[in-house]
């Protein structure tokens, strides 16, 4: 049986309105401590058990791809050291697009990365403003485009539904465009509206529309007809 690794990148260049997960934006400062201290947790788990056979290892966050490849190449540098990596390992980096590049890429795939996960979330400009990102749909275009040259085989791209004022039309381009790009795999989310962050406060004021569940039911339900 083998082992998954999961390794957590907390930082971003921007924290968006709706995400609730533990990350840091402009502490770009923190990477490489944070890249040592990672370095010794891998140490010191790895001496922890028997060695174990990996056979699937994912860096999310976060913004991942804000980490230079050469810090990269020196994680995994522990992580062969420690543990026993499967030939045929699926290995993932969730990224934003508009933070990578076709040399960077290249050099992901070396390193040994042979999957990405893209956090493109909506194909349409204003909702990409409501949510915050930094990207635009042609990043998103560009980034797998350098990636198939990369030699990247296996793209995840994750997507929002039931936005505020989203109508399923909307979210029906979306989804139609996302395709269009023939990435191996589509992750559909729906937005929850989390406690304590920027959009939970904005809803609970009566300054952002709260979205309607029916009709995120509905864009829930055409994506699984639609996608099969």
């Amino acid at each position: 049986m083998s082992t998954s690794l999961y390794f957590h990148i907390p930082f971003c260049k921007h924290r968006c309105a709706y995400c609730d997960f533990n990350t840091y934006a402009n502490q770009e400062d923190s990477v490489p401590g944070y890249v040592r201290a990672l370095r010794q947790e891998i140490r010191a788990v790895g001496e922890s058990v028997p060695r174990l056979e990996v056979g699937t290892i994912f860096f999310g966050g976060g913004t991942p791809s804000l980490l230079t490849s050469g810090q990269y190449r020196d994680i995994f540098q522990s992580i062969y050291q420690y543990f026993d990596v499967s030939k045929d390992a699926e290995i993932s980096l969730e990224a934003n697009p508009g933070t990578v590049s076709p040399g960077y890429l290249a050099d992901l795939r070396s390193i040994g990365f042979n999957r990405i996960s893209y956090g493109v979330q909506s194909a349409n400009p204003e909702e990409l403003r409501m949510l915050e990102r930094i990207h635009s749909y042609t990043d998103v275009v560009v980034a797998l485009l350098w990636s198939r040259q990369a030699g990247f085989d296996n793209l995840n791209l994750d997507l929002i539904y039931g936005l505020p004022e989203q109508t399923l039309e909307r979210w029906q381009q979306t989804v139609n465009l996302i395709v269009g790009l023939r990435p191996e795999h589509i992750s559909a989310y729906a937005l929850t509206l989390e406690h304590g962050t920027p959009f939970g406060r904005w809803a609970a004021r009566g300054l952002l529309p709260v979205p309607d569940p029916d009709l995120a039911a509905s864009q829930y339900e055409w994506t699984m007809q639609f996608l099969e």
